[in-house]
């Protein structure tokens, strides 16, 4: 009997992987190969284009491990996610001359999701010219975030010690941390979409794949 893999049922495994079981890539006609659409690697980690791009400079880091958040992971694994995020901050200035959020659902276990619609490792690194320090008016309470000093480790910290699940959020100048209490799937981009005044329901990455979008994205990041 055919054993069932992890890249057949999940996406992100999948795409890690560039095998075409369950590639939104291949199926939306984005990629052919994975070089197409991995633009960054890393030991434990690759970097690709968000379908559902809200912004034209809107990636992923996917863990290359089938881990559920940052909080999960190991201390290689968060030593490396360290390193990477400023090369992808960096590498999408160097493109467009602007300065990213980085945020992630983090999901304590696969009931208690803290906002995340797929139960893989992923963090979102977006892109805008607005005031980065306005977006946190849009998100709405009950979730409070609070300043922190990193907040991968903060991550951590809430999973293992205290088995809460989070919301993680980094401006250029301030790392933010918040307990995921009643946040609905796909929190952030929510408060992303009403902050950039989106399309209603635009938040929701299957409805509005963004394909046009993610294929400019793609061009202008792989052109030498």
């Amino acid at each position: 009997m055919h054993e069932t893999t992890l890249s057949e049922i999940c996406t992100f495994c999948c795409e890690v992987e560039g095998g075409d079981d369950s590639n939104l890539f291949y199926d939306l006609g984005l990629a052919r190969t994975r070089t197409d659409y991995v633009l960054l690697e890393s030991e434990h980690f690759v970097v690709m284009p968000c379908i559902g791009a809200l912004t034209d400079w809107y990636l992923l880091i996917v863990s290359k491990r089938h881990t559920l958040s940052v909080g999960r992971l190991n201390e290689a694994e968060r030593a490396d996610l360290r390193t990477l995020i400023p090369q992808v901050t960096g590498l999408i200035r160097e493109r467009s001359g602007l300065d990213s959020l980085v945020f992630e659902h983090g999901s304590l276990d696969f009931r208690d999701k803290g906002g995340a619609c797929y139960d893989h490792t992923h963090i979102h690194v977006v892109a805008t010219g607005r005031d980065h320090q306005r977006f946190l008016d849009h998100i709405p309470a009950p979730v409070i975030m609070r300043p922190c000093a990193d907040w991968i480790s903060a991550s951590r910290r809430l999973v293992e010690e205290e088995q809460r699940s989070y919301l993680a959020l980094g401006t250029p100048d301030q790392d933010w941390i918040g307990i995921a209490t009643g946040a609905p799937s796909q929190f952030f981009r929510r408060c992303l979409a009403a902050w950039m005044g989106a399309e209603e329901g635009e938040w929701d990455w299957l409805t509005f794949p963004q394909v046009d979008r993610v294929h400019r994205m793609s061009t202008a990041l792989t052109a030498r």
